[in-house]
């Protein structure tokens, strides 16, 4: 049996759980966040020093909100330290606003992948309810932890076999409302220009295996979220979204967060005659065809599923 913190790497020096081979394993109390890696070896585009710092500002009010939730609260030395982290993060923000740069779309991608993780929890919260009602404290980590997150919370299927990514470019993660330029020997993975291309290739090439030329380009994995926001609400004609209900946080009408293969988390709601959608429950998988995005009143995104929208929406 391995012991907490047992891990293997692959030929880029990224780390996973040894007995499963997981990124992010419930069951061994693993998780890895492998971006740094892949940055290093040139997978993918360097994060700039303003993303840093957003994740960073992101990431302490994180621990803020967490925090505030903890019995016992932990004492004021602690916050008052979350919180002189907060203002030196804050002072380097306006510095670099100041200069020009673009820290707003920096700290709302920071915030999104914060916000993301705690609704993961969220989720696995509701999840472990409906499993045993009644119950209000668990144990987690474990075989029956891992389960549920995989029934109830994973994201769909990343790749299939076969597929290609073509509308985001594998480099430095831009999403198009057009098709990219596919890798001419594995066909798989697309950039958005020769420079995103030529920096990608060093650490490409030993995993890009060529395909048969006299085959014809692989079919294009479904959308995600971005993919749908990039056009700006018009529908992404004779395309699919593809996610996953994770949570439910219906009331009047059913609405979901859902997670995209991306592990981008986003808004459905059924403005539906019935107010929902059949079928939708915490774990389905939503798929709908010729989707467009919605920018609701409270600042979130996502998609309004109206009435007609139905005929194209399959749950499964």
């Amino acid at each position: 049996a391995m012991g907490i913190g047992e891990h293997t790497q692959d030929k880029y020096g990224r780390c996973f759980c040894k007995d499963h081979h997981r990124e992010t394993c419930n069951e061994c109390c693993l998780s890895f966040d492998n971006r740094h890696i892949e940055e290093k070896v040139g997978l993918r585009k360097k994060r700039s020093e303003v993303e840093l710092v957003a994740e960073q500002k992101a990431i302490i009010l994180s621990a803020l909100r967490g925090m505030e939730q903890m019995r016992p609260r932990p004492n004021e030395e602690r916050f008052e330290m979350h919180y002189e982290f907060l203002r030196q993060a804050e002072e380097k923000l306006e510095r670099f606003a100041a200069a020009g740069e673009d820290v707003e779309s920096a700290l709302t991608k920071a915030n999104d992948r914060e916000m993301a993780c705690e609704l993961e929890r969220m989720a696995l919260g509701q999840a472990l309810s409906k499993q045993k009602p009644g119950q209000t404290k668990f144990n987690l980590g474990g075989p029956e932890h891992q389960s549920i997150f995989e029934d109830f919370i994973s994201p769909p299927a990343r790749k299939s076999k076969g597929k290609a990514e073509a509308f985001t470019c594998d480099f430095c993660s831009t999403t198009s409302v057009v098709k990219l330029q596919l890798c001419s020997r594995c066909r798989k993975v697309a950039y958005c220009n020769k420079s995103c291309q030529k920096a990608a290739w060093k650490a490409h090439k030993k995993q890009c295996v060529e395909l048969n030329p006299t085959k014809k380009n692989p079919k294009t994995l479904n959308l995600t979220w971005d993919q749908v926001e990039a056009h700006d609400g018009a529908p992404v004609e004779g395309r699919t979204l593809e996610v996953c209900a994770i949570l439910d946080e219906s009331m009047m009408r059913h609405v979901f967060s859902c997670k995209d293969r991306a592990g981008v988390i986003r808004r459905v709601a059924a403005y539906t005659n019935s107010g929902q959608i059949a079928g939708l429950k915490q774990g389905a998988i939503l798929r709908w065809k010729n989707p467009r995005f919605h920018y609701f009143m409270d600042g979130n995104g996502g998609a309004r599923i109206e009435e007609e929208d139905l005929a194209n929406i399959t749950i499964v």
